[in-house]
């Protein structure tokens, strides 16, 4: 392949890394942009590109599955540059069932999957299709933004409704997908092998909110402001690590506020008897404050939040670039 890819890979891998932010860049191109892309990167055999668009109505659900003798890969194309995140505005009518009974998950996200799962395309239908016949070719998936959220929807599908073997998931400012159930079901069979990679203040993987019930998991890759790459250990987001990632958005001292709360809360809970469910109560109040400003930064167009941009930011942390397309 052109790249360092190891397609057996268990723990995080740059190459790896390199690889996949490079299919969530280009998957923002077209299918011929996207198909040339992929033959360059050693994906010789066949190329499928899918859009739901003029499928399923009131949806725009795109992206591709490329395959070699090793690897079957599917990426997952986020919202245009210049539109709104307007799938992240509606927080209060978020949570839905999915394939699965364990948990629920962002309502929109889900039926965005859905737009092209099991949905015949130009004729045929390509997922889980291309999953299912692998053979022995090693499942990877990858998305920037809502592509990342459609990536570890797809991973929890193929998974525990298609029994698809997952090798790998790799999202780039993605947001929060589920609530603490699927988060813990999924993390559980899959945490160890989900690299989510978060860019110092980009607002997106802080949304939808914690104390909405959502609940990041996997493994977090940071990078902050001076462009130096923090890996967390898998685990499935708790509160603290929520506070930390809203904070550090906002420049505020994670531990000082955490304190500030914990001592709120512990006073509240003279009233409630329930110090936890005072401080998450006091934690939702608390984002609820900033959803005036999120929603403005979201409706303002993903061209225009801070550290999001996947050819710009994402594919520089990672010391790669992108040689074909303009609309990363």
């Amino acid at each position: 392949m052109a790249f360092d890819f190891d397609p057996q890979a268990t723990v995080l891998s740059p190459g790896n890394a390199r690889l996949l932010g490079q299919a969530a860049a280009v998957s923002y191109e077209d299918a011929s942009t996207c198909e040339t892309w992929a033959r360059a990167s050693g994906f010789d055999e066949a190329f499928e590109f899918f859009s739901s668009t003029g499928v399923t109505p009131h949806s725009d659900t795109q992206g591709f599955v490329a395959q070699n003798q090793q690897i079957v890969l599917v990426a997952f194309r986020g919202t245009q540059p210049n539109q709104p995140l307007d799938w992240l505005s509606d927080f209060e009518a978020s949570h839905e069932t999915w394939g699965n009974p364990a948990g629920r998950v962002h309502k929109g996200f889900y039926e965005a999957l859905r737009a092209v799962w099991g949905i015949p395309i130009g004729g045929q239908e390509i997922l889980p299709a291309r999953l299912t016949s692998r053979g022995a070719r090693a499942v990877w998936i990858t998305g920037h933004s809502l592509g990342g959220a459609l990536a570890e929807l797809c991973a929890a599908q193929a998974y525990f409704v298609s029994h698809v073997p997952v090798q790998g998931v790799y999202t780039f400012g993605q947001p929060r997908v589920g609530d603490e159930t699927f988060a813990r079901t999924v993390h559980a069979a899959l945490g160890t092998r989900i690299f989510r990679f978060i860019n110092d203040r980009d607002i997106v993987p802080r949304v939808p909110f914690f104390g909405m019930g959502f609940r990041h998991y996997g493994c977090e890759i940071f990078f902050d402001h001076q462009q130096q790459e923090r890996n967390g250990t898998p685990c499935v987001e708790n509160l603290a690590a929520a506070l930390r990632l809203m904070g550090l958005a906002l420049n505020l001292d994670a531990i000082e506020e955490a304190g500030k709360l914990l001592a709120q809360a512990t006073m509240q809970a003279g009233l409630t008897g329930s110090v936890q469910e005072a401080l998450h109560q006091i934690v939702r109040a608390r984002e609820e404050t900033v959803l005036g400003y999120v929603r403005t930064v979201l409706a303002a167009g993903a061209d225009n939040i801070t550290d999001h941009n996947m050819r710009n930011d994402y594919l520089a942390r990672l010391g790669t670039s992108l040689a074909v397309g303009q609309n990363a």
